[in-house]
C-alpha cells in the first residue's frame, strides 16, 4: 500500500514539473516573441546572435555533448550552409526562402561524407582532425572561382527598412531555435539520447551490450550539420556579405564549444543557458567599456575573448559541469534536507 502512495506522489511531483516547466517556456517564448517590436535595434541584433548560436549550440550538443565528442568542425557546415545559400541565390536564382533547406540538406551531405569517417577517431584525435577538416574547407572556398574566392559574395537584401529587417531575422533565427531546443528535449528524453550518453560514459561495453556505436553517432552528427547548415543560410542573408575568413572563422566553433561547456554539456538547458551568458554580458561589459576613457568608442576585437575567458575561469572553479551541474548540485540537495 505505501508503495503504490509512493508512486502517486512521484507521479503527481512529475506531473507538476511537467505542467510548470510547460508554463514557464511558453511565458519565456511569449515574452521574446513581445520584446521583438519593443526592444532598439541593437539589442534586436544582438538577441538574433543570440538565438542563431543556441540554435549552433544545441546542434553541436546532440554529438559533443551527450555522445562525448569534442567536434570543432562544426563551423564548417555552418559556412557549407551559407555559401550553398549564397551561390544558388546569385548565381542560379533560386528562391531565398528555397536555399535553407536546400542549404541545410548540403550540409548534411558533407558531413555523411567528411565527418562520417572522422568518427572512426575518438578523443584528442577526433578533434584534431575536425580542425584539420575546418581549415581545408576554408582553403577550397577561398580558391574556388564559384564562391567567389576570397572576396566573397553579396548577398540580396530584403526591401524593407534597417528595422524591420531586423525584426524578419529575429523572429526567424527564434523560430529555429524553439525548434532545435524542442529536438534536443525530445533526444535528452529518448532510447536515441539514452543511447548517445552510454557512448559518452564507455563506448567499449556499450558497443558489446549492443548499442549500434556508429548509426547513432553518425545520426548525431547529421542532424547536427542540418542544423548548422540552416543556421548559416540565413546568417548569409541576415549579414548579406559572406567570405571565407569570416564564415569559416574558427572562433564560431571555440565559441559554441566554450557556450555549451559554461551551461553544462549534455542537456537541453546548456546551450539556452551557457549561449546568453556569454554573448549578452560581452554586449553588456561593451557597451560599459565604451563609456571608459581609455577605451573611448572603439572597443578592441580581443575583449570578447577576454570576457569569455573570464566566464569560463569562473564556471571551471565554481561549477566544473557547467551552470546545469551546479543546479542539479543544489537540487539533489534540497531533495536530501
Amino acid at each position: 500500500m505505501s508503495s503504490v502512495l509512493l508512486e502517486r506522489g512521484r507521479a503527481r511531483t512529475r506531473w507538476r514539473r511537467w505542467l510548470y516547466g510547460g508554463l514557464g517556456a511558453a511565458a519565456a517564448v511569449g515574452l521574446l516573441a513581445v520584446l521583438g517590436v519593443l526592444i532598439p535595434l541593437d539589442w534586436v541584433t544582438t538577441l538574433s546572435a543570440v538565438f542563431m548560436y543556441i540554435l549552433l549550440a544545441e546542434g553541436w550538443n546532440i554529438l559533443g555533448g551527450y555522445a562525448g565528442y569534442l567536434n570543432f568542425g562544426m563551423v564548417t557546415f555552418f559556412g557549407v550552409g551559407a555559401y550553398t545559400a549564397g551561390v544558388l541565390c546569385t548565381q542560379y536564382n533560386v528562391h531565398p526562402l528555397l536555399t535553407i533547406p536546400l542549404a541545410g540538406i548540403m550540409a548534411t551531405v558533407v558531413a555523411l561524407l567528411v565527418g562520417v569517417p572522422a568518427l572512426r577517431l575518438r578523443g584528442v584525435y577526433f578533434a584534431i582532425l575536425t580542425l584539420i577538416i575546418s581549415f581545408l574547407t576554408q582553403v577550397l572556398v577561398t580558391n574556388l572561382d564559384i564562391t567567389g574566392g576570397a572576396s566573397g559574395i553579396y548577398m540580396p537584401s530584403l526591401p524593407f527598412d534597417p528595422f524591420t529587417n531586423e525584426q524578419i531575422f529575429y523572429y526567424a533565427f527564434l523560430g529555429l531555435m524553439l525548434l532545435a531546443v524542442l529536438l534536443a528535449f525530445i533526444i535528452e528524453h529518448s532510447r536515441f539520447g539514452y543511447a548517445l550518453v552510454a557512448i559518452r560514459e564507455d563506448e567499449d561495453p556499450a558497443e558489446i551490450l549492443g548499442v549500434r556505436t556508429t548509426w547513432l553517432k553518425t545520426q548525431a552528427l547529421l542532424l547536427g550539420a542540418f542544423l548548422a547548415g540552416v543556421a548559416g543560410a540565413i546568417y548569409a542573408f541576415h549579414t548579406s556579405y559572406i567570405e571565407p575568413q569570416g564564415t569559416f572563422s574558427l572562433d564560431i566553433s571555440i565559441d559554441v564549444v566554450l557556450m555549451s561547456l559554461v551551461g553544462g554539456l549534455g542537456t537541453w538547458q546548456g546551450p539556452v543557458i551557457g549561449v546568453p551568458l556569454m554573448l549578452v554580458t560581452a554586449q553588456v561589459l561593451r557597451i560599459l567599456a565604451g563609456e571608459l576613457p581609455f577605451f573611448g568608442s572603439t572597443i578592441p576585437p580581443e575583449f570578447d575573448r577576454v570576457v569569455f575567458g573570464i566566464i569560463l575561469i569562473l564556471v571551471a572553479l565554481l561549477a566544473p559541469y557547467g551552470v546545469m551541474g551546479l543546479v542539479r548540485r543544489v537540487r539533489g540537495r534540497r531533495l536530501t534536507v
